[in-house]
């Protein structure tokens, strides 16, 4: 008897960062959702920026980000994930800041720090959203033998394969806010890769010092997968000069 393999398709973004987001990247992903109707909608973590909570941003009482409003990146973060329609929604780095900030000696950065998580899971629970939860080892999710999720490692040279070799399958990352694609140094070759970012890049000012910034771009990944079996096929569209030239 033949076996029917029936793929779903999905659809990933990264790295929105809440007010900081660049507007026609997200116009580019929503209407990239309304072309390819995927069953799968991810978010890779990192929908908000919070960067008046930034460790460097506390300490020092000059930076800029000490004024960022909190309420306006949260509205912003949100709203973006609701209008996107996510099935799916990985904590990054910036979200996993607001549980360690929960045990703050500082009353009111840890009263904050609560209610912004309540905010986001009560978000998540309207959208019936499935969330996964910021961990080295189990913060992936496996989608036709491919595992998605935020990422960890931001080596310059090797984070992408670094991955890759740490789980031994292929991935598919945010969080480097480049493109990129590597092979594991692994039987069988597994790929990984990192889809960029939805973020105006020049407003990310804490940022504007490392030279990695230079590689950062926008990005919108899409493909198909086998529920239960081995198949996931990645794409990643980015935009040509400005321009969001989508495939479908």
């Amino acid at each position: 008897m033949k076996v029917i393999r029936k793929w779903k398709r999905w659809l990933a973004v990264s790295c929105s960062h809440g007010h900081l987001a660049n507007a026609a990247a997200c116009k580019a992903a929503i209407e990239m959702k309304r072309r390819w109707k995927p069953e799968t909608t991810m978010h890779l973590g990192d929908a908000v920026d919070l960067a008046a909570l930034r460790a460097g941003a506390m300490r020092d009482p000059n930076a800029t980000d000490r004024s960022a409003s909190i309420r306006e990146d949260f509205d912003a973060g949100i709203n973006f994930l609701r209008e996107l329609r996510i099935t799916h929604f990985f904590a990054g780095n910036h979200e996993d800041r607001l549980y360690s900030m929960q045990n703050s000696p500082s009353a009111i950065v840890a009263h904050c720090a609560t209610s912004a998580i309540s905010e986001l899971m009560t978000a998540m629970k309207e959208m019936k959203t499935k969330v996964t939860q910021y961990d080295i080892e189990k913060g992936w999710v496996d989608f036709g033998g491919t595992l998605f999720g935020h990422g960890y490692m931001f080596s310059e040279t090797s984070a992408v394969r670094d991955h890759v070799e740490m789980m031994g399958k292929p991935i598919v990352m945010g969080h480097l806010h480049r493109i990129d694609r590597t092979a594991g140094r692994c039987i069988g070759a597994p790929v990984g890769w990192s889809i960029g970012c939805l973020a105006d890049i020049g407003s990310m000012h804490y940022a504007r010092r490392n030279r990695s910034v230079t590689r950062w771009a926008h990005g919108i990944a899409y493909g198909e997968y086998v529920d239960g079996a081995e198949g996931c096929t990645v794409n990643v569209v980015s935009p040509v000069e400005g321009e969001w030239r989508l495939p479908i």
